[in-house]
């Protein structure tokens, strides 16, 4: 059913591309620039968007979503080009009720129905629901309110918190600046647990704050302290920094920074614009855990801040990256990234990833990935995205044969 889809994926996305690039005459604009708010981590009140009414106090939304990716690979040091298949379907509905008294509930749910198929075994299909979000929250005033359940938490960068997590949420809000405080478990196959305070402000079209994050793991227990800063230096080029410092029982101390400035070329149709980044993490720093690294950098889907196929954190890693992208409509993007890793210390150890191999412990250069990422958004209720990547290991992997990822998605809403 499902053999030799990973061309497919690939023609697929070649043929989406130029179907894209057709509305370029009926370019709709740029969008208006919006008043900067204080930046969240959560907040109750502007959660994922709901179209239908049912009543006066209930408000719901659904979508459905197919996406097909195919992997070649993966497994290292076999000397078999192995390969992993998958096809997904995606029922989701999303709910909003008013409570009264100043109270709302939301939910986010997913029914998931998933097909896979490597080169040596062919999986039964699953069928999985997934919470995504089921709260309550309150308003306690007119700057305060108190959520309870299951929320998903997301900080301004995606740098330090990116996931759905069960817990309790305050937050004290101004137009200009946020405090919150969150106590919170995280859920599927992660087993921490987390204290986090976070401050934000906002000046002009500076955004900047800082997070402090207590981790209690089953093996370990962590410190994490981080600053962020996102602005425009001007109207072509923006900037957004990054640094943490990880106190950890049982990797001691770790540091990391990442920084990266997006400069815009207006003169052209097409509207392209150059993003450039470096990042680098010690040896002892460690992730939070409720990490995605994903970001957005002005286009109409999210992209792996350290590459869609590798995908690696940032522990004894450093990652330089440069991206061209187009947004010749307010409907399209595609961006191309070039990302190149090395380690900050000689190891033999691997990068933690999405896939990992013998490394030879003779040098520091792990490789380069090659990522193409577009999305197009036929209409309001409707998008197209899909990726493309090449992961080339370097000489610090023992097995340096490539590593290809590609994926296309469907999505509609009702």
């Amino acid at each position: 059913m499902i053999k030799s889809i990973s061309k497919a994926f690939a023609l697929v996305s070649i043929l989406a591309v130029a179907i894209a690039l057709a509305p370029l005459p009926a370019d709709a604009g740029s969008k208006k620039d919006k008043p900067l708010s204080a930046p969240s981590v959560f907040n109750a009140e502007k959660r994922k968007s709901t179209r239908n009414k049912w009543g006066q106090r209930l408000s719901y939304s659904g979508y459905a979503q197919f996406k097909a990716q195919g992997e070649t690979n993966l497994g290292r040091d076999d000397a078999i080009l192995d390969r992993r298949d998958e096809m997904a379907l995606y029922l989701g509905l999303v709910g909003r009720v008013d409570l009264g008294r100043r109270a709302i509930g939301f939910a986010h749910g997913q029914l998931k129905w998933t097909r896979k198929q490597s080169h040596t075994t062919d999986y039964d299909p699953t069928l999985q629901w997934i919470t995504k979000e089921a709260f309550v929250s309150f308003q306690l005033s007119a700057k305060q309110r108190l959520t309870v359940g299951r929320m998903r938490f997301s900080d301004l960068t995606r740098w330090v918190v990116d996931a759905s997590v069960d817990g309790v949420h305050f937050a004290h809000r101004s137009p200009d600046q946020v405090t919150e405080v969150a106590a919170f478990a995280a859920t599927g196959d992660d087993e921490g647990r987390f204290v986090m305070v976070h401050h934000g402000r906002v000046l002009n079209k500076l955004r900047y704050g800082a997070i402090a994050l207590l981790e209690d793991l089953p093996n370990d227990r962590r410190l994490r302290v981080s600053g962020y800063a996102l602005g425009q230096m001007s109207k072509q080029t923006s900037f957004e920094a990054n640094v943490a410092a990880t106190m950890s029982d049982a990797a001691g101390t770790g540091l990391a920074f990442d920084v990266r400035t997006t400069h815009k070329f207006g003169a052209s149709r097409l509207k392209p614009q150059v993003l450039l980044g470096f990042a680098a993490g010690t040896a002892d720093f460690r992730q939070s855990g409720v990490h995605s690294n994903k970001t957005y950098n002005g286009g109409q889907t999210q992209v792996h801040r350290y590459g869609y196929v590798f995908q690696p954190d940032l522990t004894n890693l450093a990652v330089g990256t440069v991206a061209v992208g187009l947004r010749p409509s307010r409907n399209f993007s595609v961006d191309l990234g070039l990302h190149v890793y090395g380690q900050v210390q000689k190891s033999r150890s691997a990068p933690v990833a999405r896939f990992s191999g013998a490394m030879t412990g003779d040098s520091r250069f792990v490789g380069t990935e090659v990522s193409l990422v577009g999305a197009w958004r036929p209409n309001k209720r409707s998008k197209v995205d899909f990726r493309v990547g090449r992961f080339k290991p370097g000489r610090a992997f023992a097995d340096r044969s490539d590593v290809t990822r590609v994926s296309i998605r469907l999505t509609t809403t009702f």
